[in-house]
C-alpha cells in the first residue's frame, strides 16, 4: 500500500462533508484533486470506498469500515504531532 496521510484527510473531510466537492472548498483545492486523491486511495486499498451512482457519493461497507480507521489514524497523527515527536 502506498496511500498517503494527504489522501486519508481527504478521504474523511469528503465523508464529513458530503461530497467531494465540498471537501475541495473547504481545502481550497479544485474537485479533481480530491476525486483523484480518493481514486487513488482506492487503488492502493484494493477497495470502492464510495458508490457514486447517485447525486451525492455514498460510503460501502469497506468505506464505512475505513472511515473509522482513517479517522483513527489522523486523530494519532495529531496527537504525535502535539507531542513534538
Amino acid at each position: 500500500m502506498n496511500w498517503t496521510l494527504a489522501q486519508l484527510e481527504m478521504f474523511v473531510l469528503a465523508v464529513t462533508q458530503g461530497s467531494f466537492s465540498a471537501a475541495a472548498r473547504k481545502l481550497g483545492r479544485a474537485q479533481s484533486r480530491v476525486s483523484t486523491a480518493i481514486a487513488n486511495l482506492e487503488t492502493d486499498l484494493g477497495f470502492v470506498l464510495f458508490d457514486r451512482n447517485g447525486k451525492f457519493p455514498v460510503l460501502t461497507k469497506n468505506g464505512n469500515d475505513m472511515f473509522v480507521q482513517a479517522q483513527a489514524i489522523i486523530e494519532q497523527f495529531q496527537r504525535l504531532q502535539s507531542r513534538g515527536c
